[in-house]
């Protein structure tokens, strides 16, 4: 139990158990968290000291780093230094040499230069004749065309104002037609309008009589029956006078409904004579129509059959020209082939002469063509001089300025041609000698080799004064070629070369 308040003075007062038990966990209690604050201190103490020291190894590591750094760009830099210098020197002799490859290929360069300005001015001279070969062709076939054109356009123009005239005349004869018939119609129709008159005045008289007499009849018949009515009046007023009241207003509507009456028959009257005139008017103008409809008609299948003449004969004309156009055309096309055939033709012989430039000789490049020794005098017949100035534009131009002949325009090219076919055949006939002694050789060789060496080829051909081994190489011919068929002896050509046997 606990001791509150003061403790008295003088001897301490003895402790239970449970007091020195409480005390003895409180005493633990504040050593624990002593010791508790104690390794904090030395865990948070360790930790700074271990952020120091990985703070001093990570800038001691970036200063090892950078010494070695150092250390090793220097070593790199004298690698580099001495893989310069012996880059630099081999590149000084590249340099050298490309330059002697550079002045060789300029000089090679210049020589080509020169091959090729002589070839160009040749070529471009060959091209401007050419085109002016084609020029010339051409502009007579424009000249042609121009003429064929000018011809048919002359023929198309003749004819349009021929059907221009007829087409002014049949509308002048159509015209005066439609003149007659309008005075024509203005005739009968004066005539229709006066016998309408007649007519008129004829049914309006009728009319007047048949009234009169009507409205007589009418007026004996209003006075009997009003008579009538007023003895009948008197007898029914007597009788009443409402039937009376009734009877007037009977009476008044009676006059009311015979005028109403009268309006209607007048009106019925004139509807009547009107339907009349129009029956008769639409009659007359039937008839005239009709007759009209037929005029017109037949002027019609006229004007019809003379349009499909004249369509017939346009679409002859047009079938004509386009058949003609097409035939042109046509021909421009195959002409326009053939010419394209020869331009290719052309370019094909200027390139391999310019291929063939290459490998002419110093002689050729100086005198390329040889000298003709026939000289052909050919005298113009009649159709080349009426030909004229076209034709003499159609023709090549030679270097003294004089046209060339038609046959000899080709005779430079013919030339060059015959030369290379000739330097051919010699190759061929060189090539066939030396063929000939070069097997002549291999004879000769073979039978020096035959007579120094035993081959089998020796052993097994028929040789009776061969013998070997005491015998006598001596067979059945059949047997022989059965057993082995015929071989050619080869002899290596460097060990031809290395016993010196051949030069």
């Amino acid at each position: 139990m606990a001791v509150l308040g003061k403790g008295k003075k003088g001897k301490e007062p003895e402790l239970s158990e449970a007091d020195k038990a409480a005390e003895d966990k409180k005493r633990r209690l504040r050593e624990n968290d002593y010791r508790k604050r104690l390794t904090q201190e030395i865990r948070g103490r360790l930790i700074k000291e271990m952020e120091m020291e990985l703070q001093n190894t990570a800038h001691n590591k970036v200063k090892v780093q950078n010494q070695w750094r150092k250390i090793m760009r220097m070593a790199k830099v004298e690698a580099l230094r001495k893989d310069i210098e012996i880059l630099s020197q081999s590149h000084e002799r590249d340099v050298d040499r490309k330059d002697a490859i550079i002045l060789m290929l300029d000089k090679d360069l210049e020589d080509a230069e020169e091959q090729y300005q002589t070839a160009l001015r040749s070529h471009l001279q060959n091209i401007d004749e050419l085109i002016d070969v084609q020029d010339s062709r051409l502009l007579a076939l424009e000249n042609e065309f121009n003429a064929e054109l000018a011809t048919i356009s002359s023929e198309f123009n003749v004819e349009r104002e021929q059907i221009e005239q007829q087409h002014h005349q049949e509308k002048t004869e159509l015209l005066n037609i439609m003149e007659a018939v309008e005075a024509e119609e203005q005739e009968r129709e004066s005539e229709a309008r006066q016998e309408h008159e007649q007519t008129r005045e004829e049914i309006r008289n009728k009319n007047l009589e048949d009234i009169n007499v009507l409205r007589i009849t009418l007026e004996s018949a209003i006075e009997e029956l009003e008579r009538h009515f007023e003895s009948a009046h008197l007898n029914y007023l007597q009788s009443t006078d409402q039937r009376t009241q009734d009877f007037k207003f009977l009476t008044r509507k009676d006059q009311e409904l015979s005028k109403d009456i009268e309006v209607k028959i007048r009106k019925i009257e004139k509807l009547q004579n009107s339907i009349a005139h129009w029956r008769t008017k639409i009659s007359s103008n039937g008839k005239e129509c009709e007759d009209r409809n037929n005029a017109l008609r037949e002027e019609k299948d006229q004007i019809s059959k003379h349009f499909s003449q004249l369509k017939s004969r346009m679409n002859s004309f047009r079938d004509q020209q386009s058949k003609r156009l097409t035939d042109l055309t046509k021909s421009t096309f195959a002409s326009r082939k053939v010419l394209t055939d020869k331009l290719e033709q052309a370019e094909r012989v200027l390139k391999l002469a310019e291929l063939a430039r290459k490998y002419e000789t110093e002689q050729e490049k100086v005198l390329p063509f040889y000298e003709t020794t026939v000289v052909e005098k050919r005298l113009p017949n009649d159709s080349e001089e009426k030909e004229g100035d076209l034709m003499k534009k159609a023709r090549a131009i030679g270097p003294d300025g004089a046209l060339v002949n038609e046959f000899d325009a080709l005779e430079s090219f013919f030339k060059r041609y015959n030369k290379v076919m000739l330097s051919k055949i010699a190759v061929e006939k060189e090539k066939e000698r030396l063929h000939e002694e070069n097997q002549a050789l291999q004879k000769l060789l073979k039978q020096y080799l035959d007579g120094v060496t035993v081959t089998p080829e020796l052993m097994n051909s028929l040789n009776p004064l061969l013998v070997v081994n005491g015998k006598v190489n001596i067979t059945n011919r059949a047997d022989a070629r059965q057993a082995k068929p015929n071989t050619v002896t080869v002899v290596e050509g460097n060990h031809m070369v290395s016993t010196r046997r051949i030069g």
